[in-house]
């Protein structure tokens, strides 16, 4: 059984009609449709990792870079921190972009709550070393429970400003967490992403092959005058088998 890694690169999706990004589809649908569409009309190039692109993303073409906002969630389930960096270097890539205004984290290790916490520290050595040498500014976790962040945020040499919990799985905001980042100058966000963005049946299916994830990035630029969503893009990285 051989394998062979693939890069697929959407591109703005908010240009490509057929993918139908209505605000009543939840990301996982909006990701499954546009990845059937991409890998349908693209050719990959390259060997290790194949590429594949999607429409052109021109969001950033005759603007000024400081009028923008770039947002980057990285959807992960290894505590391998090169992954990580690895999944940031291709959003800049990319956009052809030094550096990412906001970024947060979303791990979906199987853990136990101590090993989890060991695993998000990890990757947090990553994103210190990415804020120090300036190519992130803002940056947080998504669905960690209390007793975690507050862990990790006390141990964190660049301390998370942002947290994301979701409304899906948590009605009410845990009063803890919401005294801490009151205290401690933490943006608390909602969001309704799943807790796995691309289902493994989904996965295998598109690809039509055993596959396994790497990691997702979606990323969005805003123009920050008018608040509006200029261009909304995934990135997957995944290893698929082959016969």
């Amino acid at each position: 059984m051989l394998s062979q890694n693939l890069l697929v690169r959407t591109g703005n999706i908010l240009n490509l009609n057929e993918a139908k990004t209505k605000a009543s589809q939840n990301p996982t649908d909006e990701l499954i449709e546009t990845l059937k569409i991409v890998l349908r009309d693209n050719e990959g190039i390259g060997e290790n990792p194949i590429i594949i692109e999607g429409i052109e993303d021109n969001a950033l073409k005759d603007i000024n870079r400081e009028d923008v906002k770039i947002t980057v969630k990285v959807f992960i389930s290894s505590p391998d921190v090169n992954l990580l960096k690895e999944a940031i270097d291709q959003v800049c890539n990319s956009l052809n972009i030094n550096a990412i205004e906001s970024l947060v984290i979303a791990y979906s290790g199987k853990e136990n709550s101590e090993d989890i916490l060991s695993s998000l520290k990890h990757l947090w050595t990553g994103v210190e070393e990415y804020v120090k040498i300036g190519k992130l500014s803002s940056v947080g976790l998504s669905d960690v429970n209390t007793n975690e962040f507050i862990d990790l945020f006390q141990w964190a040499n660049v301390k998370p400003n942002i947290v994301q919990i979701s409304l899906a799985t948590c009605c009410i905001v845990p009063p803890a967490l919401q005294t801490f980042t009151k205290e401690n100058d933490v943006q608390l966000l909602t969001h309704n992403d799943p807790g796995q963005i691309l289902p493994q049946e989904d996965l295998n299916g598109i690809f039509n092959a055993n596959t396994n994830v790497h990691w997702v990035t979606r990323y969005q630029i805003h123009l920050k005058c008018r608040g509006i969503l200029s261009s909304k893009g995934y990135l997957i990285y995944v290893n698929k088998q082959t016969t």
